[in-house]
Formats: C-alpha cells, sequence, structure tokens
C-alpha cells in the first residue's frame, strides 16, 4: 500500500506540473500552447464550441501539414456541428435510438416501412490507380481455434463476419441501435458467444451504447450494457479460465462483469482505451487513460497508476507478448507526434526508456514532423519473439530489437520500398490461431504472416464507406458518383466500381447533359474536372484562376440547372464561373458576391423554375437569395431574420416549378416559403427530432419530399399529414448523408431514389408508390389571349 501511495502522489505532482506547463497565469487552460483539444474532442461533457475555441486557438499561425492531425479533427467538427443542442451542449449517446423508438410508439405504420432499399456498394475496393480501401476499421477479433472465422468492426458500419479466411464477409447488424464498433470479444470456450463494444475509440462517428451480445454467433443481438451505461467501449478482454468474467476499457472508465455481461461494475473512472491481461496471470491486468499507465495486481479491486520511468505523454497504449510474460510496452505520444516507446521487464513495475525518434508517427518514410497519433494508434508484441513489436499510425513501423531501433513495414502509398497499405492503423492484432498478424485501418483489413515483408488486403466484400456526398448521371441510371471521408472518390458505373480520385472524398457532380464529365472535390473547394472518370484539370481553389478564399471542410457546388458551363460554388462568398469545361489556364471565375462575413458557404441552391434565383446558407446561421444570378452584380436579400430558428442549414430544395416555393432543413425540422424566404410554415409534423441532411423534390408526385437523416429516409407529400418513413431495408442507424433521383426518361416506373450513407455505402430504391392519382397543374388560373399555357404533370402512383 505504502508503494501505491507513492505512484499515486507522483502522477498528481507530474500532472500539476502538466497542467502548470499548458495553462496562463489566470489558471486557464493555454490553448494556443497546448493542443488541449485532442483531449477535449474526446470528451462527451465539454462543450462543442469550447473545442472549437480550443483548436482555432491552437492552430492559428500555425502551418497545417500533411498527417498533423487537422484532418480528422474538421471530419468530427463536421459532424457533430449538426448534432449538438443550440447552446452547444452535445447530445447524449441514446438520443437517436430514443427518438426512433419514439417514433415507432406514435407512428404504428413505421413498424412496415415503405420502400425496397437495396446495398449498390461499393462491395470491393474501386478499380484503383495506387489508392486502395472501402472503409475505416476500428476492431478485429478471432475465432479460437479457427484461422479463417474472423471479426472486423466498422466505426460507422457495424461488425462482419468472414468464416473463409476473408473471400467473403456477412453482417447481422442492420437492426441495432448502432453500427458503430470499436471492440469485439468472442469466447473461447463457446465463439457463437460474442460481444461487441459500441462507439466509435477514435473518431466520435457514432455514439456508444454499451456493449451487445450474441449467443448465436453474431446474428442476434441484445443490450448488455446494465451498470455501464453509454459508454463507447474501446477494448474488451475476457478471463481465461472464467468465460463469464470481462473486463472493458471504456469512455466511463474501467467495467467488470461476472455474469456474462449482465451486469457490469465500475472498477474506476476515466477514458479508458486500453486493457490486456498480463499473459500468464489474469488477475494482473495494463490499462492505460490518455497517457497514463495503470496496473492491477488483484483483478481490478485496485487499480494503480505507474510512474516509474515514464514521462508525461497524451496517449499511449501497450503490448504483451506470452515469449516473456514481464515484457510489457508501452507506446506513447505527445498530441500528435511520437513521445517514445517504453519497455518493462518486471510486468509493468518500472519502464525504460527505449526509443524517442524517429517520428513513427509521421506519414513519412524515416520519421519527420507530424502525425495524428491521438487517431490513429496501436502496437502489438510478436508473442513468438519479444523483441519484435509493430507500431501503428499513418503507417506501420517495425522494431526487432524490442523498441530500440525502427524501421517502416507498409507505407500508405506503397513508397520507401514497402507494400502499400491504406493509412491510418487504428489496431494490431495477432491471430492466436494461425500466428498472422491483422490491422484495421482507414481503408480495411490487411494481415502479414511473414513479419511485414508482404500485406495481403481482404477487406472485399465489406460495405462500409463513409459517403460525404453523391452525384446521380441525369441520363445514367447506374452511373453515380460517391465521395467518402478517408478513401477518396470513385464513380459507379453498371455494376462496376471505378476509382476517380484520392483523399477524402466531398462534394461531386455527373454533368446532367453529358455524362462524360463530371466533377470531383477534396476539402476547401478543390474541384478538379473529369472526362470519361480520367483528370482533366483543376477548375476552382484557392489560389488559381484569380480565387483568394478557401471553402469549408464541405464546400457546396452546383452546377447550372440549364447551362452546364456555368458553376456557382461557395467559399465565404459566391463565385461564378460561365466557362467550366474550358481548357487550363481558359477558365474564368468572378466573385459575385461581397459578404461582409468570412464565415464558409454550407449550402448552395439554384431554383430549377428561375435559374436567376440562388440561395446559400452560411454556417454561422445566414442565409441569402439573389433573384438576378447571372448578373455581373447581383443583389443579394439577407433572409436570415425570417428565419423560424437559427442554426446551420442542412440543405435547400428550390420547388422545379413553382419560383416562389422553397424548403430548408435547419435543426431537427423541416420549413416551406412559398414567397421565397420571406415567410416559412413547419411542415416537420411527426418527423423525429434528429439532424436532417437532405431534401430532394420528387418532381413525378404532387409535392413529394424525400428527407435524408440520422434514422434514413423519409417521405411526404401533399395530402398527406404526416411523413413516412421511407427505409425498408435501410440500416436503422444508417445516417444518409445526401439523396439524389434518377428520372427515367420514358417511364416513370423507372424512376429511382439513391441515398449515401455514412458507414455502408450507397443504397438505391424505385420511389414510393401510394394510390394512383391523376393531377395537373397550370402557369395560369385565367386563360389570357393570346398567349400559351404551361401545364405540369403532377400525377402519382402512375
Amino acid at each position: 500500500m505504502k508503494k501505491a501511495l507513492l505512484l499515486t502522489a507522483t502522477a498528481v505532482l507530474a500532472s500539476l506540473c502538466i497542467w502548470a506547463q499548458g495553462t496562463t497565469e489566470n489558471n486557464t487552460p493555454d490553448y494556443k500552447s497546448y493542443p488541449y483539444w485532442i483531449e477535449m474532442m474526446q470528451d462527451e461533457t465539454i462543450n462543442f464550441f469550447e473545442v472549437q475555441t480550443a483548436f482555432n486557438t491552437y492552430w492559428e499561425g500555425r502551418e497545417v501539414t500533411k498527417g498533423s492531425g487537422f484532418k480528422p479533427y474538421k471530419r468530427w467538427e463536421y459532424m457533430m456541428q449538426f448534432r449538438i443542442k443550440p447552446n452547444g451542449e452535445r447530445l447524449p449517446s441514446d438520443y437517436l435510438w430514443k427518438e426512433y423508438h419514439k417514433f415507432l410508439e406514435n407512428n404504428t405504420a413505421a413498424k412496415s416501412p415503405a420502400g425496397d432499399w437495396e446495398n449498390l456498394g461499393p462491395f470491393n475496393i474501386p478499380n484503383a490507380k495506387g489508392y486502395q480501401g472501402l472503409g475505416r476499421l476500428n476492431a478485429v477479433a478471432f475465432h479460437p481455434t479457427d484461422p479463417n472465422t474472423i471479426f472486423a468492426g466498422a466505426p460507422a458500419g457495424g461488425m462482419w463476419i468472414t468464416n473463409d479466411g476473408g473471400i467473403t464477409w456477412t453482417s447481422h447488424c442492420d437492426k441495432l441501435p448502432t453500427l458503430g464498433v470499436s471492440s469485439i470479444a468472442v469466447d473461447h470456450t463457446n465463439p457463437d458467444i460474442i460481444y461487441m463494444g459500441t462507439g466509435d475509440r477514435d473518431a466520435g462517428d457514432a455514439l456508444g451504447i454499451g456493449v451487445l451480445k450474441s449467443t448465436d454467433g453474431g446474428v442476434n443481438w441484445t443490450e448488455a450494457n446494465t451498470g455501464m451505461g453509454n459508454a463507447t467501449v474501446g477494448r474488451m478482454i475476457i478471463h481465461p479460465t472464467n468465460e463469464n468474467k470481462l473486463y472493458a476499457a471504456t469512455s466511463l472508465g474501467i467495467f467488470v462483469t461476472t455474469d456474462g455481461a449482465q451486469n457490469w461494475t465500475q472498477q474506476i473512472n476515466g477514458n479508458f482505451k486500453e486493457i490486456l491481461f498480463k499473459t500468464d496471470d489474469p488477475e494482473t491486468m495494463y490499462a492505460s487513460k490518455g497517457g497514463n499507465f495503470y496496473k492491477t495486481i488483484n483483478g481490478g479491486d485496485e487499480w494503480i497508476q505507474i510512474t516509474n520511468g515514464l514521462a508525461s505523454s497524451s496517449r499511449g497504449v501497450i503490448a504483451v507478448t506470452s515469449s516473456n510474460t514481464e515484457v510489457v510496452y508501452f507506446l506513447t505520444t505527445g498530441g500528435s507526434e511520437f513521445k517514445a516507446l517504453y519497455r518493462s521487464s518486471d510486468a509493468g513495475d518500472s519502464f525504460t526508456e527505449m526509443s524517442n525518434s524517429p517520428n513513427i508517427m509521421s506519414w513519412g518514410c524515416d520519421g519527420g514532423s507530424g502525425g495524428q497519433a491521438w487517431y490513429d494508434l496501436d502496437i502489438a508484441a510478436d508473442p513468438q519473439d519479444e523483441n519484435t513489436i509493430f507500431a501503428g499510425g499513418v503507417n506501420c513501423f517495425k522494431s526487432t530489437d524490442g523498441g530500440a531501433t525502427w524501421d517502416i513495414s507498409s507505407h500508405w502509398w506503397g513508397d520507401c520500398g514497402v507494400p502499400a497499405v491504406h493509412a491510418d492503423l487504428h489496431i494490431l492484432e495477432y491471430n492466436p490461431a494461425d500466428g498472422r498478424l491483422y490491422t484495421g485501418n482507414d481503408g480495411g483489413i490487411y494481415w502479414t504472416a511473414n513479419g511485414g515483408t508482404n500485406w495481403t488486403v481482404i477487406t472485399d466484400g465489406m460495405p462500409i464507406s463513409q459517403v460525404y456526398r453523391i452525384g446521380q448521371s441525369a441520363t445514367v441510371k447506374d452511373l453515380v458518383i460517391n465521395g467518402y471521408q478517408d478513401n477518396g472518390t470513385s464513380t459507379l458505373n453498371g455494376t462496376e466500381w471505378d476509382f476517380t480520385r484520392g483523399g477524402d472524398g466531398f462534394e461531386c457532380i455527373i454533368d446532367p447533359t453529358d455524362s462524360k464529365y463530371s466533377y470531383a472535390s477534396l476539402y476547401y473547394g478543390n474541384v478538379a474536372r473529369y472526362y470519361n472518370n480520367n483528370y482533366q484539370i483543376d477548375v476552382c481553389r484557392e489560389g488559381i484562376y484569380g480565387i483568394n478564399e478557401a471553402g469549408a471542410w464541405i464546400t457546396p457546388y452546383i452546377l447550372d440547372e440549364y447551362d452546364p458551363d456555368i458553376m456557382f460554388i461557395g467559399y465565404k462568398n459566391i463565385w461564378r464561373c460561365n466557362n467550366v469545361k474550358a481548357g487550363a489556364g481558359q477558365i474564368s471565375w468572378k466573385k459575385v458576391s461581397a459578404f461582409s462575413n468570412n464565415d464558409n458557404m454550407a449550402v448552395v441552391e439554384q431554383s430549377p423554375a428561375n435559374p436567376e434565383i440562388l440561395y446559400t446558407g452560411k454556417y454561422n446561421g445566414s442565409v441569402f437569395r439573389t433573384d438576378d444570378a447571372y448578373s455581373s452584380n447581383p443583389l443579394w436579400i439577407d433572409i436570415t431574420t425570417n428565419l423560424p430558428q437559427g442554426g446551420t442549414a442542412g440543405d435547400i430544395e428550390a420547388h422545379p416549378f413553382d419560383e416562389n416555393t422553397v424548403y430548408i432543413a435547419l435543426g431537427n425540422d423541416i420549413y416551406k416559403s412559398i414567397d421565397k424566404g420571406l415567410s416559412w410554415v413547419d411542415i416537420s409534423s411527426n418527423l423525429p427530432s434528429i439532424n436532417l441532411t437532405s431534401i430532394a423534390y420528387y418532381k413525378n408526385s404532387q409535392e413529394g419530399l424525400y428527407v435524408g437523416s440520422d434514422l434514413g429516409v423519409f417521405y411526404k407529400e401533399y395530402g398527406m399529414t404526416d411523413w413516412i418513413w421511407f427505409n425498408e431495408g435501410l440500416p436503422v442507424d444508417a445516417s444518409v448523408r445526401e439523396i439524389e433521383i434518377y428520372y427515367h426518361p420514358d417511364s416513370i416506373s423507372g424512376d429511382a431514389i439513391r441515398a449515401g450513407t455514412y458507414g455502408r455505402g450507397l443504397w438505391g430504391s424505385d420511389m414510393w408508390a401510394g394510390t394512383p392519382e391523376v393531377a395537373f397543374s397550370s402557369s395560369e388560373t385565367v386563360i389570357p389571349p393570346n398567349c400559351a399555357i404551361d401545364f405540369y404533370n403532377m400525377s402519382t402512383g402512375l
């Protein structure tokens, strides 16, 4: 006990020193000098706006370098800003599931939802041009005796199982309350019993609801979080001689169960991401919270922070090996970069620093500056060789001398004379059945059987792409371009997927009159043009063609409704190009607004009924309209004060036939205006109180509106009192980021709707078909002399 007290006191002193180094004179955090935003964004109790302040303060005046962690934060910020309360308070982890059940209780018909959704993929890695990936994986687990049965967990795509070594994959998570998985534990005595740790440990893409349990090999699941609550579960371990005893490292602390997850008891509080057994003594365990190392020798009754030999750090991961049960490795980071690799030879009582360079968290071949270790980090020790360890960050590094020296084992692009393995490693695990080393990263799952000399990717068959935006061809039904987190932009062409552009893929468009042309974008409004899916030129970004400002993480842009040579893009202002198909050096852009603030655009929408009308919404909540979008100096009307509530517009949709009618998704509601935004009516009706992401007006209907949301798709048309849940076939928790409609040239029955989901790829369905009704509207109410009258077909169900 004296030792425990001494260690604890030392830890307190160390913490005080760290705080002193990172605070100002008035004892407030010094956001400028230290990246507090890393810890803050992962703490659900901290206000979103405070995290933003910390991040922006830290990065002001700093150069954003590759692999610095800047981009993963921006991904989190983009997602989170639409899923908070007006005051910045974050929503509870189970809010979505509660809204789902409330909707079912209040809408009996929702228990039999409409729609006929089918997953369109991508199922296999798109025909690549040097860049490989489908989607991110956080967890990998194994059958105790069958090396071909592998379990993989995606942070927004559910758990997947293969029984043939990765040739095929299946999932049974579509009806679960979350698709976020960060840990998996398989019962070693009965592998039909599987525990799933929910949430996204590394980036917050999915909220945690504790543990789910299956007793039939992952087909059916039940909630098993009593006593734990809605925690994000970073790792679980099962006692080697008592299969009903499990430990879980979670965002709310370390928990233990002795009855197979029926009940959990907290052992220690805090955000723990790692927990491992000493390989020959399950009473001894190691855990990490941030950059702190903890140990217990009595099954978790008492956890002690170990500081002997360890310097302060921001995050740490642990590895043990059965080749020497006394050896423990602790890989630590400072902010986003490599801090040190420590080795213990006395079961974690003390540590020796083995190395602090090169920066193995960097994107470079032999280290360098930068890294994003708060997001991608793991370590594994060879069970047969105590001196062989692998460290995962942006790339994978290997040491054969206990961490004293490092060599790169895989590179995110295949440089450095080593194999290509997708960037950002989140998990490294040895398969006990065959000794292979597996990694889950931002692109999928890989394995090596020869110490990293060769790596094999087995992600095909796992549709887990996190779609940001889609672009449906107006002329070809099965031609759809998709932008993904981490995995670039790809295009569905018939039944094949073709790689289009690397990086993160955002807004993307196919020319409505000539489908050979398409456009794909990177962050901040870097838009490139493609012809037959081959790159031609960058058409716009800051620093070219006179453009002197950058846009948002996802920068909105559109092609003109009637002239696809015209493009509008929303940076901090609206810019217009009248010759977007011109050759290199000939494209010209003109800034056609002069807004007084520097906030970025979130949405740009043009009226199909009158293309002179353009709407734009900014991230600060401002909404503007112009009625002369083609003029050299359009007049912009600020309609912000007319909005029924504040917040950033999730989407704006103009009526295709009536230039005065427009719809807006704002907060958790949808509103309609019949006077171009001067006044609004709430048409949310029975919609659940959730984030609404996209609106699509179906022209072959009577005011049929499809709305994408964090609970799939909803539909309502003229004459309906309530919205129907148009979700049959879609996962319950599928977050739909954008919906678009294909119109068949000859038959309404050939129309189709597309939905891009954040974690389960692209989906398609036939349109809603209610009772057939013939209806028309006209452009005039009184027949004028010598004047043509336009009639609009508003029939449905024909």
